[in-house]
C-alpha cells in the first residue's frame, strides 16, 4: 500500500504515468515492490522523512534541519520535488488548524498522516503557518531560477524555522503591554 501511495505522489502526469511507473518498477524489482524501491525511483522522501523535516521547522531545530537536506541531497532526491511536497504538506497542516476533524473531507491523507497534523498542529499557531507556507511559496518560484537549489531550500527551511519559533516585535510589545 505504501508503495502504491509513493508511486502515486511520483507520477506528476496522472493516472497513465502511475500505471507506466508501476509496469516500470514490476519490470525491475517483480512483483514485490517496497515503498523505498518506488521512492528511490522517483527521487522522492518517505513520508516519515517528510514529516520528520516539518517537525525540525516548526520546533525550529536548525540543525536537524540542515541534516535532513543533506541527507536527502547526499542521497539524491529530487530536491525541487521535496520542496512541493513540503509545501502541500503545510498547506494540510493549515486546512487541518483551521478545520480540524472536519478536514478529512478536503484532505487525503492517511490515519498516521492525521494523527502527523494533529500533533503538528499544536507546535505552532496558524499565524505562523501561514508565513513559513508563504516563504515555502516563495522558495517554489525562485527555484526554478537558482543556481543552487541546496543552498535555497536550506536558507529557506532555516528562515521558516525562525517564522515558527522567535517571537515578531508585534508579539514582544504585547507582551510588555
Amino acid at each position: 500500500e505504501d508503495a502504491l501511495l509513493a508511486i502515486a505522489r511520483g507520477a506528476e502526469g496522472g493516472m497513465r504515468d502511475a500505471l507506466s511507473s508501476l509496469y516500470q518498477l514490476i519490470a525491475f524489482k517483480g512483483d514485490r515492490i517496497t515503498e523505498e524501491d518506488a521512492l528511490s525511483v522517483f527521487g522522492l522522501v518517505s513520508r516519515a522523512e517528510l514529516e520528520g523535516l516539518a517537525d525540525a521547522i516548526l520546533k525550529g531545530d536548525a540543525a536537524a534541519i540542515l541534516r535532513a537536506v543533506a541527507a536527502f541531497d547526499s542521497a539524491g532526491k529530487n530536491m525541487r520535488r521535496l520542496a512541493g511536497e513540503l509545501m502541500v504538506h503545510f498547506r494540510n497542516l493549515v486546512v487541518w488548524q483551521a478545520l480540524g476533524e472536519k478536514a478529512g473531507d478536503t484532505l487525503e491523507i492517511t490515519a498516521d498522516q492525521r494523527k502527523t497534523l494533529e500533533t503538528q498542529a499544536t507546535l505552532c499557531d496558524s499565524s505562523r503557518i501561514f508565513k513559513i507556507a508563504d516563504k515555502l511559496a516563495e522558495m517554489e518560484d525562485k527555484l526554478r531560477y537558482v543556481l543552487s537549489v541546496r543552498t535555497l531550500i536550506e536558507m529557506t527551511l532555516l528562515r521558516a524555522g525562525r517564522i515558527a519559533t522567535v517571537a515578531t516585535i508585534e508579539e514582544l510589545m504585547k507582551a510588555v503591554r
